[in-house]
């Protein structure tokens, strides 16, 4: 499968999380399920957007007192179906568990000397 972005095990941490999830899901969110700091997160969503990947909008209403607007994402129908296929190529399987309210990334293959692969 072709992108026009660098696929990391980050990348497919926020697509797992966003496959995974059942609607939209605002950036900290994201970092959460994936288990990943923002500043890693941010920039994926923004080359994930970016492809076509992924479509975003702004929180419309006035969020609470301290807080910032929040902005929403989710996978458009040909990023979710480039994400699912990545994942699998990548990954071998899609479906995350959860653990204690955590998604769990799914099974990751590693080679003899301890890299992911």
């Amino acid at each position: 499968m072709e992108h026009s972005f660098r696929i990391t095990p980050a990348t497919l941490d926020v697509m797992e999380a966003f496959l995974a999830a059942s609607g939209e899901l605002h950036g900290f969110a994201v970092a959460k399920a994936a288990a990943r700091p923002t500043g890693s997160v941010y920039p994926i969503l923004a080359r994930m957007e970016q492809a076509g990947w992924l479509e975003s909008r702004w929180e419309t209403g006035h969020p609470d007192e301290g807080r910032p607007r929040r902005r929403f994402y989710s996978l458009t129908k040909d990023g979710a179906a480039a994400s699912r296929a990545v994942v699998l190529e990548r990954r071998g399987q899609l479906a995350p568990t959860r653990s204690r309210g955590r998604l769990r990334p799914a099974l990751r293959l590693t080679s003899r000397w301890g890299g992911a692969w």
